[in-house]
């Protein structure tokens, strides 16, 4: 592969997304050298565009796509809930259309600078087997399965990525602690959605006691709870935008900061929310300001560091931060149009920035 050199750019670099203004060198899908100032030898000019690390989108319902809009008019627990209109929707469409839906929304994250996501899939192993079918060569997919039964638990363990389950109710407590069991003998994730309801008090002392390798929501958690998850080390999985929509809160990001608690974005529901990190992101630093007027551009930093950065342990993706020896997987967005005249670059991008800035995707070093 031939030698590239990328000049005149601004790089978020490493894992606390540094800014470096200078060039960067990438031969055979691997960064070579990053460095302040000007390339000995000419490259492509970036006009002082950004160069940061691709999203990962950190939990989805791609297939949901099929029925968009679905919950108009509706509660939280009469779309997602058990029986709920999504539920109704994905059986009443055929597998070739699920595959088509699918394939369309991973086309759509692609495009908006995802390249990793983390899906809780319904359907047993057949819903598994369904977005394998469909699953785009470019992004990678974390399909967390969800068994119906406790009798199809292995199988799903087997198609699968891990097991994402709907809520502490999905089985009893002998069947979530089971499941627990046999996901880590596995060596695979276990998540559900937890907190997300106002209602749904006690459920993060639960899930911490089942050792789950994330926790989805946690929108009505308190900061007693975020010091427990920080103390467990144990992330949280934010979905500001379809929390809003659904009419159950907004999650607390501020307490996650203020506690120093692992935390992610994911765009959830299709149906709801379409998955474009860009929009996730913009939502959450308002949501934040509501919160905390005084949130600046560290803040900002850690917001999408979290899009970026943080999934990147819990998933185990073959790519890394934008660093010396790293894989070359990085985005490029043009200094254009809303990001003129930024005064703070971490603010600017997780506020202003846009799919359409976006001038290439880089996956080991090849344009895609």
């Amino acid at each position: 592969m031939a030698k590239q050199v990328l000049s005149n750019a601004v790089i978020l670099e490493g894992k606390e997304l540094e800014v470096t203004r200078g060039y960067m060198v990438i031969r055979d899908g691997v960064i070579e050298k990053i460095s302040e100032g000007t390339p000995p030898k000419r490259g492509t000019d970036m006009k002082r565009g950004f160069i940061l690390p691709p999203f990962v989108n950190a939990h989805t319902h791609v297939a949901d796509s099929v029925a968009k809009e679905v919950y108009l008019g509706l509660t939280q627990s009469q779309v997602v809930g058990p029986g709920g209109a999504k539920f109704r929707a994905l059986s009443s469409h055929p597998r070739s259309e699920l595959l088509s839906s699918i394939r369309t929304t991973l086309r759509d994250m692609c495009r908006t600078g995802t390249l990793a996501h983390c899906d809780f899939r319904e359907g047993g192993a057949e819903g598994v087997e369904v977005l394998r079918k469909a699953s785009h060569k470019a992004i990678e997919s974390i399909i967390m399965g969800r068994p119906s039964m406790i009798e199809e638990l292995d199988t799903v363990l087997t198609k699968s990525d891990g097991v994402g389950l709907h809520s502490l109710n999905s089985f009893d407590d002998e069947g979530l602690e089971l499941i627990a069991k046999r996901t880590r003998q596995a060596k695979k994730l276990f998540s559900f959605h937890v907190a997300e309801l106002a209602s749904a008090q006690g459920e993060i002392g639960r899930a911490l006691e089942l050792r789950l390798s994330f926790i989805v929501h946690a929108t009505h958690a308190d900061e007693g709870d975020f010091v427990s998850v920080q103390k467990n080390n144990i992330p949280v999985v934010f979905c500001p935008r379809a929390n809003s929509l659904l009419g159950v809160g907004v999650p607390p990001i501020h307490l996650a900061l203020a506690t120093n608690a692992r935390f992610c974005f994911g765009t959830d529901n299709a149906t709801v929310c379409r998955p474009n990190m860009f929009e996730e992101l913009s939502f959450a630093w308002a949501c934040l300001r509501r919160a905390n007027s005084a949130a600046g551009g560290e803040e900002a930093r850690k917001l999408l560091r979290a899009a970026t950065i943080e999934p990147l342990r819990i998933f185990n993706l073959p790519w890394g931060p934008i660093e010396e020896g790293g894989k070359a997987t990085f985005t490029i967005l043009a200094r254009g149009n809303n990001l003129v005249n930024l005064t703070d670059i971490h603010a600017g991008l997780v506020n202003r920035a846009q799919a359409d800035n976006i001038r290439a995707i880089y996956r080991d070093g090849k344009i895609i």
